[in-house]
């Protein structure tokens, strides 16, 4: 799970780590040429970083580690392998060995941004400010260096309790696209822990070019309800709850609140502070795709401060990103049950099973939180959308159609819904409701491709409404050209019209675009036998054959290459409109 923290990222920040890839590039000339002269050891240390890149391409982060670290002890002051090393203990969490790490790399070469973040956090962790600010004077502001610095340096400046000189510090990020509203914030958070809340409040104020981003969300509602605006921070949490109605995060808050009860700082102090910023950094990377990088440096946030739930899901979501589904599971499960994240953890464990494979543990997971949660429609969504993707259309119709009842607003207003549920339905063949759903998505999103694929496909599939459906198909193709599915649907429009060689024209370039794609084969097998041609025909079915999983598919190409086809009608094929896009809940 990750909030909204930066309103515009640099787009640099995929460039801004040093990378393993980049790293081996490096490292690996030298271990082989020393190899080549005779060298054992270095023969040892070659074998050991082979297996080291070997099992990193495996996504055995862990593997990877220990051969890295075998490598490099045949070779202890190279900075690459040093670099290497760090890189890969940090990804996997080994915190004490990717500190040591970040020491050497700092004796070897002076470091980089990330290594020396670390290391401040560890110094700032032991309480030893003066040393975390010392270390940071020889990192250039540049890259991510220039967003990451002076937060860090801020908030070590407001433990050693020179708030003047940390509000200094975060002045070259004031003047930034994108990155100002996050130096708001985080000038707010500092303003707090130093007991001022009217200035507080009106960092905290101009930091709203984020949205209602959570954790801003919760630092300007403590500062209005501990200045005595009760009523404005209320105000400030049901918007967010409108907002995000599927969120239960703010419901501790507000219970909180009704009761009376004091609000707590977001920041206890500059630790906290400190772990906050590098989860913001973290979130940012993240929200770029960048989740490798997020996951290191959201690594460092959590050595800071290990508890910080938000972070430990971030982390999380970004082990699922690189596929490492068994460690983000138990992360999830690691939740509390009492802990405000707990709901958002139960979600995304079901997603780590099904990513696991394990569908039916998945399954009860959702029906379990359905269950418990009968004002959620959240689970029932994921739920319809699972058993979706397993073919259980009738299934996820009824938790499609649960769902709906109790968000009504999810079958008036969510387009994503109506087309998912609109999917479904056609499979389980219900036309008139999912032809329903299909068309009320398209007034509520008239330009998506897919989505007009879909009906268009369908129209024609079923010989109704042709002309209609053909727009359609044509209006998706303006937006997606190059699609292979939504080529094929066209094509197919044309074939079942009696368009049959401008359907082969367009199939052929349906094929070029997906090659291996069985049912787009098998569409211009047909074709190409009604034009005629029925050797090209018979090597399309052939090529189809080699990729098709249905089997019912199976059995009617195979029929095809037997006897050829009927001519004196025209054989329906398989849908293939397209997917919608994954569920957002």
């Amino acid at each position: 799970m990750s909030e909204t923290i930066v309103s515009n990222p640099c787009h640099t920040t995929r460039r801004l780590l040093v990378t393993g890839a980049a790293i081996a590039a490096l490292a690996l000339p030298t271990i082989e040429s020393r190899a080549a002269a005779g060298d054992s050891a270095a023969s040892s240390a070659a074998g050991a970083y082979l297996a080291a890149n070997f099992a990193q391409d495996a996504n055995d982060v862990a593997a990877a580690a220990r051969y890295m670290a075998e490598a490099l002890k045949t070779d202890p002051d190279n900075p690459d392998l040093i670099g290497r090393a760090f890189v890969l203990a940090l990804a996997g969490g080994e915190m004490p060995t990717a500190v040591d790490l970040a020491a050497r790399l700092r004796q070897s070469d002076g470091g980089q941004w990330l290594s020396a973040t670390l290391l401040a956090a560890d110094e700032v962790r032991h309480g030893r400010f003066d040393s975390a600010l010392a270390g940071l004077e020889t990192i250039e502001a540049y890259g991510m260096a220039q967003f990451v610095l002076p937060l860090a340096r801020a908030w070590i400046h407001a433990g050693l309790g020179e708030q003047a000189e940390a509000l200094d510090a975060l002045e070259p990020m004031l003047g930034m696209e994108g990155f100002s509203s996050l130096a708001n914030l985080h000038k707010g958070l500092i303003l707090d822990f130093g007991g001022d809340l009217d200035g507080a409040g009106q960092a905290l104020a101009q930091a709203r070019g984020l949205g209602n981003a959570l954790r801003l969300v919760q630092a300007l509602g403590s500062v209005l309800e501990r200045s005595g605006q009760v009523d404005e921070a209320r105000a400030l949490y049901d918007e967010y709850a409108a907002e995000n109605p599927d969120s239960l995060l703010l419901e501790p808050l507000l219970a909180r609140l009704d009761r009376g009860e004091a609000a707590p700082a977001l920041i206890g102090d500059p630790v906290d502070g400190l772990a906050e910023a590098l989860f913001h950094i973290a979130t940012a990377l993240n929200q770029e795709r960048a989740s490798d990088q997020a996951m290191m440096v959201v690594r460092v946030s959590l050595h800071l401060r290990p508890d910080l739930e938000l972070a430990q899901m971030l982390l999380a979501e970004s082990l699922v990103r690189a596929d490492r589904n068994e460690e983000a599971l138990a992360i999830y499960r690691a939740i509390p049950d009492r802990s405000p994240t707990a709901w958002t953890a139960r979600l995304s464990e079901a997603n780590a099973l099904d990513r696991l494979e394990r569908t039916d543990e998945a399954i009860a997971v959702l029906k379990a939180l359905a269950d418990q949660r009968t004002d959620q429609s959240g689970p029932l969504v994921r739920l319809a959308d699972l058993l979706r993707g397993e073919s259980q259309f009738q299934n996820a119709v009824e938790a499609y159609d649960r769902a709906a009842t109790r968000s009504p607003q999810l079958a008036e207003e969510d387009w994503t819904f109506l087309y998912r549920r609109g999917i479904a339905l056609e499979r389980a063949k219900a036309w008139q409701r999912a032809e329903n759903d299909l068309v009320r998505a398209i007034d509520l999103n008239p330009d998506h491709a897919f989505l007009l694929n879909y009906l268009g496909y369908s129209w024609i599939d079923r010989g109704e409404n042709l002309a209609e459906g053909e727009e359609l198909i044509r209006r998706a193709i303006e937006i997606e050209p190059n699609d292979g599915s939504i080529v094929d649907s066209l094509g197919w429009a044309l074939y079942r019209t009696g368009r049959v060689e401008e359907a082969v024209t367009i199939l052929e370039r349906a094929v070029e675009l997906r090659s291996e794609d069985a049912v787009i084969n098998d569409h211009l097998g047909d074709a190409l036998w009604m034009a005629g041609r029925r050797t090209e025909a018979r090597f399309q079915w052939r090529r189809a054959l080699r990729t098709a999983d249905d089997e019912e598919m199976i059995l009617t190409i195979e029929d095809k290459l037997a006897r050829g086809m009927v001519e004196s009608g025209i054989m329906d094929g398989p849908t293939t409109a397209g997917e919608p896009p994954a569920a957002t809940p």
